[in-house]
């Protein structure tokens, strides 16, 4: 009788423990309409920690682990309650910062959070007090075993099956199970430390100088513009002279502009190949986008005015040590309504206009919001391609590849009239001007959805992207030979690794030989084809590519 009241407590603890790791999920999946499915994969997901801590030999042990299971859960559901999502390295390092009285203040007036912690703090007493030892070995060995064998057959299922090998288990583990209850407070606790240590980098980043100059000086205004898209692969512009629908019919029109047919992004995710195009970062030298500031500087040390210019919810908006040390961040949010874009990617040409007018030297970089999935980012104009994802159901997208192509190509009409805009704004009589824009990265599109990034074999459309390059008549009078060694490499093989280079040689500014590589620059005589890295999702690890 004793056993069988011992291994009722025993479950009854275990299921209590089950209830401190998953509620703040379940709250989770109904704030954020995540559905049942959420939070079925929380608990297996749980299990491993749940079964480890069920079988603790001592009761001092279980209640450490439990008190810690249930502070973790706290700290989660604040923030859930709070901001709809779950404690963040910002998060972290601004408790650091937080004073007592802060945060005195901060619970006064979000008190009913701390009473939303009452079934959690109940969980945790009632399951301490229930505690019953698991003295026999076999049986806690089984229990330990069955707990990570059941999680590893469903992430293994669903990264092979569901996903058919096309995302990593490190992408998959991290991006689908530390980053949730019970273990997001400890994974995102070593994401702080390394986000302090990348800050200790980013103070010295002041120290360091390009040693820039221009070889090349002249009277004339002089306006240089690179341009980050998003989601855009080479594929889908009929730029490239390939593609059967008429994609990019404006910037076709446009002289002097050039399509670099062979180029590669450095990464398939944004978070990799941005700090990579706008510093001297490489997939085998990634650390490097902490340690010097990006291509801004190098044009600041020549006197030029520097500015970013990014979507709301692009990197560059909120990574802004990527911009350290430019004039001016300017984020420009993301507005839609009716359908029509208030504000957006199309606010960029009005800002660029207004800067034209303001300097005489002037650097721009920015980020678009592009054409990013699903595909939304065009206004009614551009709805040309029917049907397509944004005028049917979800069910009905699972039909036809050609729903979400229809689109997307729709995105890419848009981003051909923004891009021919801000041509248009800074091609001007007496001006020395020049654009560049390349793709963050590229994307994969079928019935299923679309999607990159997770893939340790990323396939073509993932990193093969487009790099452009239009310049004044001015700029060719000033820079004729650069213009021509650009056209001899339109089929060179060149990856992410060349851009920021290039971009200095472009405004014929030279840097200091331990920071020059003349042989990455594709405006450069002494250009020379190497070989071409894609950093993996896990941020570490790199594969060649043809």
């Amino acid at each position: 009788m004793d056993n069988k009241k011992n291994l009722m407590y025993w479950s009854i603890g275990t299921l209590l423990l089950l209830c401190i790791a998953i509620y703040p999920n379940i709250v989770y999946a109904i704030i954020n309409n995540s559905g049942i499915s959420y939070i079925i994969t929380s608990i297996i997901f749980a299990c491993p920690i749940i079964g480890i801590v069920a079988i603790l030999p001592r009761k001092w042990m279980y209640c450490i682990a439990t008190i810690l299971l249930t502070i973790m859960s706290i700290i989660d559901l604040t923030m859930i309650d709070l901001y709809k999502d779950y404690l963040l390295p910002g998060g972290i390092l601004s408790t650091i910062k937080t004073n007592p009285q802060e945060a005195a203040e901060f619970y006064n007036t979000n008190l009913k959070e701390v009473i939303r912690w009452i079934p959690l703090i109940i969980c945790c007493i009632v399951g301490c007090c229930l505690y019953q030892t698991r003295s026999k070995l076999v049986p806690n060995i089984i229990i330990v075993i069955g707990s990570i064998i059941i999680p590893t057959v469903f992430v293994t299922g669903k990264v092979i099956g569901s996903y058919d090998s096309k995302i990593t288990f490190r992408y998959y583990i991290d991006h689908r199970i530390w980053n949730r209850t019970p273990y997001n407070v400890v994974f995102q606790s070593i994401n702080t430390v390394k986000e302090l240590n990348k800050r200790k980098y980013i103070e010295h980043t002041s120290q360091i100088s390009f040693g820039a100059h221009q070889e090349t000086t002249t009277s004339q205004k002089e306006v240089y513009i690179f341009a980050i898209g998003e989601s855009l692969r080479y594929d889908n512009l009929s730029l490239n002279g390939k593609y059967a629908r008429s994609t990019t019919p404006l910037l076709e029109q446009k002289r002097n502009l050039l399509l670099f047919h062979n180029y590669y992004s450095q990464a398939c995710l944004t978070m990799y190949s941005v700090p990579q195009l706008v510093t001297r970062a490489t997939p085998d030298n990634y650390d490097l986008n902490f340690k010097e500031r990006s291509i801004v500087e190098p044009f600041r040390e020549c006197g030029f005015k520097t500015y970013t210019i990014v979507s709301q919810t692009n990197l560059l908006s909120y990574e802004k040590y990527l911009s350290n040390g430019v004039d001016s961040l300017i984020i420009v949010p993301n507005i839609v309504q009716n359908g029509e874009i208030i504000m957006g990617d199309k606010t960029m040409v009005h800002i660029v206009d207004s800067l034209m007018q303001q300097h005489d030297k002037l650097f721009i970089m920015m980020q678009f919001l592009g054409n990013h999935s699903f595909f939304t980012n065009y206004e009614k104009e551009f709805d040309i391609y029917k049907p397509n994802s944004n005028s049917c159901t979800d069910e009905e997208r699972l039909t036809s590849d050609s729903l979400l192509i229809n689109a997307y190509d729709n995105s890419i009409l848009y981003t051909d009239w923004v891009l021919s805009s801000i041509i248009d704004v800074i091609d001007r009589p007496d001006i020395v001007s020049s654009f560049v824009f390349v793709s963050d990265h590229g994307e994969y599109i079928s019935k299923e959805g679309a999607g990159h990034g997770g893939n340790c074999s990323p396939v073509k459309e993932e990193y093969h992207v487009p790099f452009i390059f239009w310049w004044s008549d001015e700029y060719e009078t000033l820079y004729l030979e650069k213009t021509y060694v650009a056209k001899s490499h339109t089929h060179s093989k060149i990856n992410g690794d060349c851009i920021f280079y290039s971009l200095c040689d472009m405004a014929d500014i030279q840097l200091d030989s331990i920071y020059a590589a003349p042989s990455w620059s594709v405006f450069s005589s002494r250009f020379e084809e190497h070989p071409r890295l894609i950093l993996l999702p896990d941020g570490i690890n790199s594969i060649a590519v043809d």
